[in-house]
């Protein structure tokens, strides 16, 4: 399954940061180039926020899986994941996975904006938002992180997916899960950052390096 390959590779992309610090090192880098000398507490706290923004790929699309497994559209979501995963599992991809979690930026990047572009045209047909947190400020942040051309590229590709028949046809069949009370936004919590606005967890974890 997709989702599973997707949490090996971040398995392995946390225990390569923690062997090389690869992250924290470019971290420090790009804050350097924002005239900033940050504290160890502050790139702990950095490298933090990427492994949760990381996470939250397969944790949403887990959360989005189950949810519409409730209300018979198992097929609809299974759109969605396969679309946002299909990038990790390309064979070459804009950063190469082999740098770890640094390498797997741009795929979680890839994943949770074309995940924020379908919850923003499904609030568009129902009036509400199919994931419930707005990660518009994180992706905003990663992407300062990766940056250019990397960032264009990724968005490019991500409007090229986006705009295709099947996801077209996906987001017009996801609306009819509108009807039933309860079943969205996905997840009804996020376990992951609780109920803090996203924009302070970007501000107060990438605020000390400049990136936020």
């Amino acid at each position: 399954m997709a989702l599973e390959v997707v949490e090996g590779m971040i398995v392995d992309a946390l225990a390569d940061e923690q062997n090389t610090g690869r992250l924290a090192n470019a971290l420090r880098d790009r804050a350097a180039a924002h005239g900033r000398a940050p504290g160890d507490d502050d790139v702990l706290g950095a490298v933090g926020f990427v492994v949760e923004y990381v996470e939250h790929v397969p944790a949403y699309l887990r959360d989005g899986l189950e949810a519409a497994r409730m209300v018979g559209r198992e097929g609809e979501m299974a759109t969605v994941i396969r679309e946002a995963t299909e990038y990790w599992l390309a064979e070459a991809d804009i950063i190469p996975d082999r740098l770890g979690l640094l390498g797997v930026l741009d795929d979680a990047y890839y994943s949770l904006t074309l995940m924020q572009a379908v919850s923003d045209r499904y609030e568009e047909e129902v009036g509400r938002a199919l994931f419930s947190r707005n990660l518009k400020a994180a992706n905003a942040s990663i992407r300062n992180l990766i940056g250019e051309p990397a960032a264009s590229q990724i968005d490019m590709y991500v409007g090229t997916r986006l705009n295709a028949d099947p996801m077209t046809q996906m987001v017009r069949a996801l609306t009819a899960m509108s009807s039933h009370r309860g079943a969205f936004p996905i997840p009804h919590r996020d376990g992951i950052w609780g109920d803090r606005s996203t924009e302070e967890i970007v501000q107060s974890r990438l605020g000390g390096l400049g990136l936020a």
